[in-house]
């Protein structure tokens, strides 16, 4: 499948005769294209995003309702420069119905504008920047990931719950570190003693350990990510003056590549996240078994989106009986989201970022004693994104057609 996609990506960049030669009468009904991360370091979870999706399709028989799909797959390796380059000769050279990104930040910023001006809908399997779900909303973009405060929310009130009074924050050395810290201080009740932020790329944390065995907290909280979330597990489990501190991983931090770098440093940490392999459904068991089954591997949270995300588009084009031409139409089925998620349950907020429940997990082992992300609890139902009280668009309040005239 991989293999048709990226060639389908290399006939994108051939010249052409002209500005629409690669569209023409022979075109199926729906052209999707795919924009992806699929090169270089943020390729782990763009891969999975883009695998879980053509799982998906491929088992909806590469049809969308009734129409067949052709998918336009397009690597950016990284590059935000090269993502701009290619939705400009995509849109220029095919008729795109649809557009899944997959991509770093940089690369969604440089793209978004684009898609959203060539009024084409927009399924991002990333998280949703908070200019996107707040003010920079469209009715032309759709979130499949969960909002960036949802996490942090559900852990805050996690610990709440259980009495945990007293918790040291260890920031990423990026931007982003003020919204999570603000969405963990709305639910937690307790006292932040340390916000501790090591240095770029640090794989030793020896002035963070000092500084919590100064403030000596109840329990730690690490919003690292990769290869430093990884990094900062191993070095806590060797710290021997861990004690019985609880250690919390950022969500995401307890996912399948991560785990075999962590070893058994792993097995006394906990996170939160919207899905795990455990999740007793049909859906999400024939999902799991199907992933690793096509791909040799095993299904993470990110597979888990672009799954739903073919699930959802087959449902919304269900309910048009296949047409594309009534943009209004397949907008107001999307935001029905009549499918069956792998997630549980699933709606749209008003800013079309997704309405999930949280779960905590912590780390297992399945049938063939394998370390996973297993779920303990629901620790919150039914997030919704704070940001949304920004977004102009109201219409979970409103009633909708079907085949709604009003334009967005």
């Amino acid at each position: 499948m991989l293999r048709r996609l990226l060639t389908a990506a290399f006939a994108l960049m051939l010249p052409t005769s002209g500005a629409h030669a690669l569209s023409g009468a022979s075109d199926p009904s729906v052209v999707v294209g795919v924009m992806a991360t699929l090169t270089g370091p943020g390729a782990i979870t763009s891969q999975d995003a883009v695998d879980g999706f053509n799982l998906g399709l491929k088992e909806l028989g590469n049809r969308f309702s009734n129409q067949e799909v052709r998918v336009v797959v397009l690597d950016d390796k990284g590059s935000a420069d090269l993502a701009k380059q290619q939705v400009s000769r995509m849109l220029e050279r095919e008729r795109i119905d649809m557009v899944v990104t997959a991509l770093s930040p940089p690369s969604f910023a440089a793209v978004i504008q684009p898609l959203l001006s060539a009024r084409v809908f927009v399924f991002n399997l990333d998280q949703m920047p908070p200019a996107q779900a707040g003010a920079g909303c469209s009715p032309w973009l759709f979130g499949l990931a969960p909002p960036l405060g949802g996490v942090h929310e559900a852990l805050g009130q996690h610990l709440t719950a259980t009495q945990v009074r007293r918790v040291a924050l260890v920031l990423p050395p990026f931007s982003l570190s003020a919204p999570m810290v603000e969405a963990f201080r709305h639910s937690f009740a307790g006292e932040v003693v340390a916000t501790l932020t090591p240095r770029p790329g640090a794989t030793t944390f020896a002035p963070e350990f000092a500084a919590i065995a100064r403030h000596k907290p109840d329990a730690i909280y690490s919003l690292l990510s990769g290869g430093m979330g990884g990094a900062f597990v191993r070095a806590w489990y060797d710290w021997p003056e861990r004690g019985e501190m609880a250690f919390y991983s950022q969500g995401g931090g307890l996912e399948r590549p991560y785990l075999p770098a962590m070893g058994e440093a792993a097995e006394d940490v906990a996170d939160v996240g919207t899905w795990s392999p455990d999740m007793d459904t049909p859906v999400n068991r024939r999902f799991v078994s199907d992933f690793e089954l096509e791909y040799g591997r095993q299904a993470t949270t990110w597979a888990a989106q672009g799954f739903d995300a073919a699930f959802l588009i087959d449902a919304a084009l269900r309910a048009t009986n296949g047409k594309t031409g009534d943009p209004d139409a397949i907008r107001a089925a999307l935001r029905r989201a009549e499918f069956t998620s792998v997630r549980g349950s699933f709606k749209f907020n008003s800013n079309h970022t997704p309405v999930l429940s949280y779960l905590l997990r912590k780390v297992g082992q399945d049938a063939k004693g394998r370390t996973i992300p297993e779920s303990q609890q629901p620790v919150l139902k039914e997030w919704r994104d704070r940001q949304a009280q920004s977004c102009s668009m109201h219409w979970v309040e409103e009633v909708i057609p079907l085949t709604s005239t009003k334009k967005p």
